[in-house]
């Protein structure tokens, strides 16, 4: 019995990320060049080069290796502001989900079973192992909560949000955490209005309660009144759109009017040779 308790105490310390992790020292600078560098690779889709990516493989790997040394726990000085802290854990997350599906290619996310991509492997992040589970529940969602990130996180799927071009910086991370909203709410195929009825990608369901917990009080407790917030006024940039006028006639002031139907992630890998080679 006792080696079961030891055996289960042992599981969860590994998925929440509380296993301490050896400390390198640090090859230089903190910084973001490396990881700018890898990305590059992504198209302006959100698909990904990745065979290019296996071949530059090495700036990734640089950043992902100096994530040992310091981190917003580990170095605080070195994140002053929680802009700051909340750019590093995003660009790590990132990177780590990256370099994990580089290493696997061309096997994606759905080859694993029961997300076993998010919380079977952990990476030392300034002095701790962390899972991309803890990285996520513990760290970016439990010190940071704000919703927006869902958003911003690449979880390795073509329907999950995409991978931007360019790292998350602090002095830029409020408008890059709104651009990553619009972008995923102006999709079509995350947020799209039939008639009365407003299909919404499975993200909303499955953070609902961190997305209502975001609304001004007052707002009640509809999804849709947080889709609205991010929906573009007007369809020129993306023709065929859905808007927030749209929304507004067909479900009422309070959009109380539609039904929701959400629906399933498309968990195939956001790999641009398969597009391309769809296209042909």
């Amino acid at each position: 019995m006792a080696v079961l308790v030891a055996l289960a105490a042992g599981a969860w310390l590994y998925v929440r990320g509380a296993l301490p992790a050896p400390v390198p020292p640090a090859a230089g600078p903190f910084g973001y060049t490396d990881y700018a560098q890898a990305l590059n690779h992504v198209r302006p889709s959100g698909d990904l080069d990745f065979k290019g990516l296996q071949r530059d493989r090495a700036a990734l790997e640089r950043f992902v290796a100096s994530l040992a040394a310091v981190s917003p726990h580990r170095t605080p000085e070195l994140f002053p502001s929680p802009e700051d802290g909340l750019a590093y854990w995003i660009n790590a997350y990132n990177a780590l989900v990256l370099l994990q599906l580089v290493e696997r290619y061309p096997e994606g996310v759905a080859s694993d079973w029961f997300g076993r991509f998010y919380w079977g492997r952990t990476w030392p992040v300034g002095g701790e192992r962390l899972t991309l589970y803890a990285l996520e529940q513990r760290i970016l969602l439990g010190e940071y909560a704000d919703p927006r990130v869902h958003f911003a996180l690449f979880r390795g799927t073509r329907g999950g949000p995409r991978l931007d071009g360019a790292p998350y910086q602090p002095e830029f991370l409020d408008a890059q955490l709104n651009d990553a909203s619009r972008r995923y709410v102006g999709d079509a195929r995350n947020v799209k209005l039939e008639d009365k009825t407003v299909r919404l990608a499975h993200l909303f369901e499955e953070r609902k309660q961190d997305f209502l917990a975001a609304l001004p009080e007052g707002r009640g407790g509809n999804v849709l009144q947080f889709v609205w917030a991010f929906l573009p006024d007007t369809c020129e940039e993306r023709p065929g759109c859905d808007t927030r006028g749209d929304l507004d006639r067909a479900c009422g002031p309070d959009l109380d009017r539609c039904r929701i139907a959400f629906v399933p992630e498309d968990t195939s890998l956001p790999d641009a040779a398969s597009t391309a080679e769809q296209r042909r």
